[in-house]
């Protein structure tokens, strides 16, 4: 019997998500899923078909959306949150509004996301603060300083300190001084997560389970190979990490990427992620989907298999 119940709780889970992708009328991608006010609200970036004089063969991303729901089928789109015309010191025609990510502190609502600056080349990480969830989002003069790369994520310990983990030369994280936009200290080659598998790496996703870290992230484990998402985990916010395997194996039609972010709601945990199921010809214009989460008695988490149609590798 005491097997049972998880068992009955867990095809609850599963009945009580839409059936993927869960957005079909725009591409979404890149997921970062937050519970706020018992909602889930939902930030992805925003893929869209390049526009003439735009690189046609590769990711396009103008502006982000946000969305919200209270059960996980029946989603509401808040409409734009932020343009890349609204950046002070972005490109505003670069293109390049990837994976962003939102946490509340206090009474405000800080919007983390990635941009080409106006000069110079790379990325640089942006923030947006707002009173609520949905906006409207104020963008910050200038970019968070020292910090170079793409890929925000924020955790905010129980101790209220706060972290940002960014994907630039490999996965790195540092804390967050109380203002939520400025790093303590310059990156380093010490801010580099330590304990992580070779291979190619971006998209970090840091949550906290029962006294663990948890790092996840987008790793390429073969030479010419394609997205996984895999994870580590500490007992410390910034490792050295010890890496445990993969969460979801490669997309079996060779979508090249998958990001994703896992958050827990009405206790059960979910895993949000993307793939090319509404584009399967184009693998550059995305969609967002759900799949529920199991936590072994150990802490690791057991693989994921998307349910249709995304589809993936053994």
């Amino acid at each position: 019997m005491r097997r049972l119940i998880p068992l009955l709780l867990l095809a609850v889970a599963l009945t009580s998500v839409a059936q993927n992708p869960i957005i079909c009328d725009q591409f979404t991608a890149d997921p970062t899923a937050r519970v706020f006010n018992n909602k889930v609200y939902l930030y992805p970036s925003h893929d869209i078909i390049p526009p003439e004089g735009q690189r046609q063969d590769w990711f396009c991303m103008a502006d982000y959306h946000v969305f919200s729901s209270d059960n996980l089928s029946d989603w509401t789109d808040h409409g734009v949150i932020l343009r890349q015309e609204d950046v002070p010191w972005g490109n505003p025609e670069g293109y390049a509004m990837w994976a962003p990510d939102c946490i509340q502190k206090g009474d405000k609502y800080y919007l983390y996301f990635p941009d080409r600056p106006r000069e110079g080349r790379g990325f640089a990480i942006g923030v947006a603060t707002a009173e609520r969830p949905e906006g409207p989002f104020t963008c910050e003069s200038e970019p968070i300083q020292g910090v170079t790369g793409i890929d925000p994520c924020v955790l905010i310990d129980e101790d209220g300190i706060a972290y940002l983990y960014w994907s630039g030369a490999g996965l790195q994280g540092a804390r967050l001084k109380d203002n939520m936009t400025e790093i303590e200290g310059e990156p380093t080659a010490e801010h580099t997560m330590q304990g992580l598998p070779e291979g190619f790496k971006e998209g970090p996703f840091v949550f906290k389970r029962n006294g663990w870290y948890y790092l996840t992230f987008p790793w390429v484990r073969h030479e010419g190979g394609t997205e996984t998402l895999a994870y580590a985990m500490s007992r410390t916010p910034l490792g050295p990490w010890d890496f445990k395997g993969i969460i979801m194996s490669e997309h079996a039609n060779g979508c090249w990427t998958n990001h994703h972010s896992l958050v827990e709601f009405r206790g059960q945990w979910y895993l949000f992620y993307h793939h090319n199921s509404l584009s399967p010809n184009d693998d550059k214009r995305r969609s967002v989907s759900i799949e529920t989460v199991v936590f072994r008695p150990d802490g690791t988490i057991q693989q994921i298999y998307p349910t249709s149609p995304a589809t993936t590798q053994d």
